[in-house]
This record gives C-alpha cells, sequence and structure tokens, in this order.
C-alpha cells in the first residue's frame, strides 16, 4: 500500500517566558527574557497508509493539535522529517495544500456574518472547482448533512452543531485525498454526531478518503476509524489497529462488589477491600459506600470467587467499554 503519512524522529518543542515576581524581576525579564523550553513532541515516529482511518487519541496537552498543525503545515517540527502525500507540510505548496481539508472543531473558516453559501462559494473559486461537481458535492453534502435549512443564514445565526456540519461541508468541497479532523464533535447532539460519522464512513467507502481523526469522544473513534494512535505526553504509547487495541482491553474485566446486607455494606466492603489487596495490578474503578467497581485481570477471577463465598457478597462481572478501558489507561500512566 502506498505511505499516506510518514514521520520520523519528530520533535516540537515551543519557548516559554519564565515568571517572574516582583517589579524589578518583571523589568529584567522585559529587557533581557529568559525562557524555559517545553516538548510537545518527542522521537514521533508512524505511518498511515492511503485509504486508512485513524483516530488520535490522548489526554489534554498530550501534544495531538501540535501533531495536526504539523501535519497540515500550519507549524514546523523542531526536528525530524514529516512527508504528507509526498510534500513537505511544511512548504505549504498548492499541489499539497489542494489534495488535504482541515476542521478544528473549536474554530472557524467560514464567514462570521455572511450567510454559509457564501462561504461555499468562495471556496469554489480558490479551488477552481468545476461548476458541475460544485453543484454536484454540494446536494451530496446539503442532503447526508441535513444543511438544507442553513445554506442562507448566517454563520453567527447558526446552532453549533450546524457550524461543524458546514465546516465538514467546506473542506469536504473539493473533494481531498485525506481530511484532518481535530476535535470535530465537541458539543455536539447525538444526531450530529450520527450524521457527521455516516458520511466520513460512506465518503471512505466510495471514495477512498483518508481520514486522520482526534477526538476526545471515543464513540467517533470506534465509529469511524480502523487503526489508533494512543500519545500521551508527547509519546507514543500505541500504534495499531483498532482490533489489537481492543483485544489487549480484553484481558481485563469491570468486577462491582455489594453486600447482600444492606445494614452492614460499608464494613463487608472494607473487609473486601483489605482482602483483595493480595491481588497485584487491580485497581478501584467506582469507590461508593454500598458498591465498589474494580478492573481486575480476567484470570483472577477464579481466585476471587474462591476466597468469597457462602453468600455475603454479590459479585457482578462484565467487560470494560472502550472508553474506560482508555481512562484507565490515562490513569496508569499519570503515575509514570
Amino acid at each position: 500500500m502506498d505511505s499516506l503519512i510518514n514521520i520520523k524522529s519528530v520533535n516540537k518543542n515551543y519557548c516559554l517566558a519564565r515568571e517572574t515576581e516582583g517589579i524589578a524581576a518583571w523589568c529584567k525579564q522585559l529587557i533581557k527574557p529568559q525562557y524555559e523550553t517545553f516538548q510537545a513532541l518527542n522521537s514521533i515516529d508512524f505511518t498511515v497508509q492511503k485509504g486508512a482511518a485513524v483516530g488520535f487519541i490522548g489526554p489534554n496537552g498530550a501534544g495531538k493539535s501540535s501533531l495536526i498543525k504539523i501535519l497540515c503545515g500550519i507549524q514546523k517540527p523542531s526536528s525530524g522529517s514529516v512527508r504528507v502525500l509526498g510534500y513537505d507540510p511544511s512548504l505549504r505548496e498548492k499541489e499539497f495544500l489542494n489534495q488535504i481539508g482541515v476542521v478544528f472543531g473549536h474554530k472557524t473558516s467560514l464567514w462570521w456574518d455572511l450567510p454559509v453559501i457564501t462561504s461555499f462559494d468562495t471556496y469554489r473559486e480558490i479551488y477552481s472547482i468545476k461548476d458541475n461537481d460544485y453543484r454536484e458535492r454540494l446536494a451530496e453534502l446539503t442532503e447526508a448533512l441535513n444543511l438544507s435549512k442553513v445554506l442562507h443564514k448566517p454563520v453567527r445565526n447558526l446552532s453549533l452543531g450546524e457550524r461543524v456540519k458546514c465546516e465538514l461541508t467546506l473542506n469536504l468541497l473539493h473533494s481531498p485525498k485525506l481530511i484532518f479532523l481535530d476535535e470535530p464533535t465537541v458539543g455536539l447532539d447525538v444526531t450530529s454526531k450520527y450524521e457527521i460519522r455516516k458520511y466520513l464512513n460512506y465518503k471512505r467507502k466510495v471514495d477512498d478518503l483518508s481520514v486522520f481523526l482526534t477526538s476526545h469522544d471515543l464513540g467517533d473513534i470506534e465509529s469511524c476509524c480502523d487503526d489508533a494512535i494512543i500519545i500521551d505526553k508527547g509519546k507514543i504509547r500505541f500504534d495499531g489497529s483498532m482490533n489489537e487495541l481492543s483485544a489487549n482491553f480484553k484481558a481485563n474485566v469491570k468486577l462491582t462488589v455489594s453486600a447482600q446486607d444492606a445494614t452492614q455494606s460499608e464494613a463487608r466492603l472494607l473487609v473486601f477491600k483489605k482482602a483483595i489487596k493480595k491481588f497485584q495490578n487491580i485497581s478501584i474503578l467506582n469507590d461508593g459506600s454500598n458498591q465498589t467497581t474494580y478492573l481486575i485481570p480476567k484470570n483472577y477471577l477464579g481466585s476471587v470467587f474462591d476466597m468469597f463465598q457462602g453468600g455475603v457478597y454479590d459479585l457482578e462481572v462484565s467487560p470494560l467499554d472502550f472508553e474506560s478501558n482508555v481512562v484507565n489507561l490515562f490513569k496508569t500512566w499519570s503515575g509514570e
């Protein structure tokens, strides 16, 4: 398969002015400023193949937006090699920009005080889209994303969901080969999310559109992506398929423990907590006065059940959903 994105040993550092206290220190910093270096990305390496849909996952401050900006040419890496569609993004060549789309969920590329259709018409001229292609693509996007009632509204009068769908439409009108989506569904209602996910999957199928998606809504990742990259503190923690990631998660299950006697619930749960400490790699997901939920390796279940027999406890075992598994990973790494 053709390599769509190729990143080797990429680092990104930011220089931050040192904080000062007192007027004398402030004046000194003003005349001769001193800086501290913050490393947002640390030796990033990965490859994305043509036609792939990659979910880029990480907590706030992990380096996701910095990498997106490097991939689309808004920023340059401090060091390392970046190739996207065979181009160096930092050069911002016209041939490269014509083949990508970029949607930042917290920013807008639409003309704020003008009707939505004005922004679409402007992009048609910027990208030299043929009239027939423009009409066909706009009609398809308008129907798929339910935009017929908003095309002639000023952008400032749109709801958040309507604006984000218009942003996506704007960046798909020129039929890019690759689209970058940075938190595209933040704050959206369930219907808007469903429409966006459905259309992205449709475009991947019929036009071989490649998608690079960052989102804190892991439903977006599960619905649209075949592969996942997890980043934390500027470093890649996982790079593989969603199936591989899910298989890793299946090693753990959720164990919910409650006492059958409600009047002695808190005391009984305390006894259970002390006893279960003999097992390693067990963490508490939710600690309540009447019920405690643990993340526990599946192969520990038999030993745990053998310890507690006689009808004193209710033990419920259930699989952990994808989002909870990822959150638990972040908690584990935060202690490193």
